[in-house]
């Protein structure tokens, strides 16, 4: 009986700690996840120096097609891949290689687990917007925040693949300077590897509050710019003006349209159309 005893407390002791380890395991610090993300990085880009990525807007869209270039760098003692060069970028994927994500990360008052689509992640939630603002400035290679008159982010919570440690979600509060609210959700699915790295090549971006900010005289600013374009566009030559038409055309014309309330800027869907490492 004193043997059946002490094999069950051996039992439940080795259960216990089975899910004691489980926990700690399932909820790491916001310090523990951020380094570890950051290691992560670092693996990944061992075999990349240079990385280009061109972006499409599936079926056409508000943004033309847009190809962002980067370079590794080690900064901070890490390596991490800053952007380059690029076309306008749109802030898809600004900030997915270096040590922005690490820093939000860091920053994180609340810690879960969850299941998002099917997917088992961490969700990381932030509430700390000296945290989140000062991203983009010091020593990181984007701007997000060009002045202090420019909008305010006051929360953030990024879904992180439990095993993988890569974004599949952010969601972003901002503030406009006039007190508007708009928040930002970006989805990132089908990643694929590259020399080690993984890379999203589907990325959904919502945009939720984004027009009630403008006011009327936004958008006669705005209108006058578009008759300032076209005034330019019937200055060039037939075959300039044909090129810059092709390429311009679509997205003047949503512009419009979203002036003319006919258009809103809700839902985006962008496809990583090409990828080249090292070239």
């Amino acid at each position: 009986m004193k043997k059946k005893f002490i094999l069950l407390s051996i039992c439940f002791a080795t259960v216990f700690v089975l899910i004691t380890v489980e926990l700690i395991n399932a909820q790491p610090t916001a310090e523990q996840l951020s380094e570890q993300i950051a290691q992560r990085n670092s693996q990944r880009i061992a075999n990349i120096d240079r990385l280009s990525i061109t972006i499409s807007p599936q079926n056409g869209g508000f943004f033309p097609e847009t190809t962002s270039s980067y370079v590794k760098i080690n900064r901070g003692g890490r390596d991490v891949l800053i952007t380059e060069d690029s076309d306008m970028d749109v802030g898809v994927l600004s900030g997915s290689f270096d040590d922005q994500l690490p820093k939000i990360i860091r920053a994180a008052h609340t810690i879960s687990t969850s299941i998002l689509n099917g997917v088992s992640v961490y969700k990381i939630e932030v509430d700390d917007p000296d945290a989140l603002n000062e991203l983009g400035r010091d020593d990181s290679d984007i701007d997000f925040y060009d002045d202090d008159d420019d909008i305010t982010v006051t929360g953030a919570v990024v879904w992180l693949h439990r095993t993988e440690l890569y974004p599949v979600r952010m969601e972003m509060e901002q503030i406009s300077p006039e007190g508007y609210s708009v928040q930002v959700t970006l989805d990132m699915d089908d990643y694929r590897e590259y020399s080690g790295l993984a890379i999203p090549h589907r990325i959904t971006m919502n945009i939720d509050g984004f027009q009630d900010q403008f006011t009327e005289e936004d958008k006669m600013l705005m209108q006058e710019y578009l008759r300032d374009i076209e005034e330019q566009l019937r200055e060039l030559s037939d075959s300039q003006r044909q090129m810059m038409e092709d390429q311009l055309r679509p997205q003047l014309e949503q512009f419009q349209a979203m002036l003319d309330g006919e258009f809103e800027i809700n839902e985006m869907v962008f496809i990583v159309t090409d990828v080249k490492v090292n070239e």
